[in-house]
Formats: structure tokens, sequence, C-alpha cells
């Protein structure tokens, strides 16, 4: 493989068409050697507190995707102060205390992880000491302690009253269209979009087109589509289409930081480019996760079971889709949006040239790289019946787009020089051009290099 630090460079705008003829039996045929994570406590330390918490954190998917930005922000940041600040820093006005990186990101990740989840709070503590061990000189590794702290402390203190334990309560108005829970359970999650946002400026900064209206042709035509498709009983959907749909059920908020996982274990990057890769990505995460249930309860739209159930035209009572309907609206689609954002800010890290195999609730399923496993993801909600298309089409692009703004964003990316530096490097950048053009009348580009 080729893949090169250049692929932090911004990524440009992705497709968002989805390839319902996308078939992951076909075209894992086509792969070699599929990535397999392999992570211990002796592996990069992003790497392993992202493995150990994407592991133990059993908190709805919205909350997930939370804990994991702050963890990820703490250890950024600290990793990046006693490395003299390289990448512009998420927090600001926060000092460090030098030291030794392992610690710092082992104690950063910690805090955050027992403040948010303390339910896992002794296998945290096992992995911190299993951490701290690896860290020989006592002083450099009290000092990584305590800028660890220092960086996880201040996330927690900035995400408190964040709005992510708010009391909403949400009410059906009962006219077609109009979702209402599938199940006694409350609505979940009808607080998200109201949560404090990472890095957009608002919840509703992307925030998707209405949701084709009822007794509208596309209306009619999505409909028709799930009702057929997605149904328990479907003679149309095809086995691989099943396996998806079971497959990607046991995903959560967590699943595609599993993904980075796969995909960039075996980069041989520094910890600290590891600790950008996956505060962009976890950021992206926690973002997409707020703007798409902003979207959810602003449109409140009908699941396809109530939709086929409680048609005007041709109600069917008896329609079941493949498995549980999730007990939050249709419009747009969580697993979409996670899938965009994920997908957008890995390929642009990572590119994606290598396949790899990922196992959830014990079931495994291989894809031939990022925007297959993308697709896969999204189309899955259609034939497990319990999205429309447009559901998943309009979650891509909402995920595409706050991946895009993230990436493209100050924080996490390399620090701006001083203006003494500037002239400097564009006085470098000018002499290495003219010998360039000697060589060669190509434009190279430098970026990222």
């Amino acid at each position: 493989m080729t893949k090169k630090l250049s692929r932090f460079r911004k990524s440009g705008a992705l497709s968002v068409r989805l390839g319902l003829a996308v078939q992951t039996g076909v075209l894992a045929a086509l792969m070699s050697s599929p990535a397999v994570a392999t992570i211990t406590v002796n592996s990069d330390p992003i790497l392993y507190w992202n493995e150990r918490a994407s592991t133990l954190l059993t908190i709805g998917p919205p909350a997930q995707t939370r804990v994991m930005a702050m963890m990820n922000i703490a250890m950024h940041d600290a990793i990046n102060s006693i490395m003299g600040q390289p990448d512009s820093p998420y927090l600001t006005g926060i000092s460090g205390f030098g030291g030794d990186v392992r610690a710092a990101a082992s104690q950063a990740a910690y805090n955050v992880l027992v403040a948010t989840d303390p339910l896992h709070a002794a296998d945290y503590a096992t992995a911190l000491n299993q951490s701290l061990a690896l860290s020989a000189d006592p002083v450099a590794r009290a000092n990584g302690v305590a800028t660890g702290s220092a960086f996880a402390n201040a996330i927690v203190a900035q995400r408190t009253n964040d709005g992510s334990t708010a009391s909403v309560t949400y009410v059906p108005t009962g006219t077609p269209g109009n979702w209402k829970p599938t199940s006694p359970a409350p609505a979940a999650f009808p607080q998200w979009g109201g949560v404090k946002t990472f890095e957009l400026t608002s919840s509703e900064q992307f925030k998707p087109a209405p949701p084709p209206a009822v007794g509208t042709p596309e209306y009619d035509a999505v409909l028709a589509e799930v009702r057929e498709i997605g149904s328990a009983t479907s003679a149309t959907r095809t086995a691989d289409q099943t396996a998806s749909a079971l497959f990607w059920d046991a995903a959560n908020g967590v699943t595609w930081v599993k993904i980075g996982l796969l995909v960039g274990e075996d980069e041989g990057f520094s910890t600290l480019d590891f600790s950008r890769a996956f505060s962009l990505l976890s950021v992206s995460l926690a973002d997409a996760a707020i703007a798409g249930f902003d979207a959810k309860y602003e449109y409140a739209f009908w699941r396809p079971i109530t939709a086929i159930r409680e048609d005007p035209a041709d109600p069917d009572p008896s329609w079941s889709p493949l498995f549980t309907t999730p007990n939050h609206p249709s419009y747009p689609s969580a697993h979409s949006f996670f899938s965009g954002a994920a997908e957008t800010v890995l390929t642009s890290i990572f590119g994606d040239d290598e396949g790899f195999t990922l196992t959830l609730a014990g079931d495994t399923r291989s894809f031939t790289g990022i925007h297959q496993a993308s697709l896969d993801g999204a189309n899955s909600r259609l034939w497990g019946g319990i999205h429309f298309s447009s559901d998943n089409e309009a979650g891509l692009l909402l995920g595409r787009q706050v991946g895009q703004y993230v990436l493209a964003g100050k924080a996490f990316n390399a620090a701006v020089p001083e203006p003494a530096t500037w002239a400097m490097t564009i006085g470098g950048l000018a002499f290495i051009g003219a010998v360039m053009r000697r060589r060669n009348p190509q434009l190279l580009s430098l970026a990222g290099k």
C-alpha cells in the first residue's frame, strides 16, 4: 500500500447516490487479506484507548459519539501540548506540564471515560495501570499524567450542561406522515438536536431538505420500495441483502471508530498523527449525531411500519419489517449520517484501497473498502424495512457535509505559522519552485507533504 499523510488534505465532494445493486458477497470475492485489528496495550496509545472505549461503551449511539469525541480531543490536545503545539488545539487557554506522551494520552482518556461512563470505571483503571507501566521514567510519567488530566478535565468541564442530559418530551400529532413511537418506551434521544455542537456552527447548519410529502409521486415510490424489499417475508430481498440488514442492525455510535482502527492500524502513523485522525473522525460522528437528530425531530417523519400499516391509500395492518424498528423518527437515517461522516474523514486520511473484515455481535462481514461499507450500512436500513431510501440518501449527504466541514476546520490541523515563519516558508518555496520548474514544467502540489 502507498497511503501517505497527504490524505489529511481536505476532501472534495463525494457522490451521494446509493447503489442499491451493491452486493457485498460478490465484491468481497475481489478482496485479498482483509484488515483485522490486533490492538493491545503495547500498540499506539491512541489506538489502544479508542479500542477500549469502543469496546466498553454501552450507552446509546449519540451518547457514545459524544464521549468518543471528548476523549479524542483530550488526548490530541495533551499530546499536542507536549510536542509544542504543531497542530491547532481544540481547547484554548489550557497549560500542560510536558512529560511522557503515552502517559498523557492514557490519563486524558481515562479521566474522560470514568467521568462519562462510570459503569466501566474498573475496566478503565486496569487499562490505565497497564498503560502507565509502559512509561519507564517516573518524572516524565508524572508530568504526562498531569498534562493528560489538565486537558481531560477541561473538556469535561466544557461539555457539562451541553444539553445531552436535558429532558425533552415528544408528543406526536397523529396526522399522516407524523412519527409516533414504535414501542411503549419513550421516544429515544429527543433532546439530542439541542446538544451543543463540537465544530458545527449550529445543529441546523446542514439541515436536510424535507422528506417527500405523503401522497406525492416521490413518496409513493419510496413507500412501494420499502413495502416490497423491507418486509419480513420479502420475496425480492436477496440473501446478501438480508445478511447486510441483520449485520448492520448491531451497529452503534462506535462502529465507525472500530472501522477506523481496522483500516488505520497498519499505517505507521505517529501518535500525534493518530490523535489527529481519530479526533477528526470522532468529532465528525458526534456532530453528525447532533445534526441528524435535530433533523429527525424537526421533521418527525413516520417509519415505514406506521406508513404501511396506516397508509391512507392502501393500508396493510399485518405488514412487518425484517427486525424491530428503532424508537425515533425516520428521516434522516442515523446509520447513513454516521456512514457518510466517517467515510468522508477516513477516506481523506487513509484512502480507500484496503479491504477489511468487521465483526459485530459475533457476526462477521467483509468489505472491499470504506466507501462500499458506507453504502452497505446505509442500504441495510432499507433492506431491513425500517427506513425509506430517501432517509438513507439524506443521511449520507448530511454526514458527508459534516465530515467535509470538520476536515476543513482549524482544530486538529497544522497550526498557522507566525508571520516571520510565513516569510521564511514563502521564500523557501519560491526557491524550490524555481528549481522544480527547471526540472519539470508540471505544477507540483506540496500540500500535505
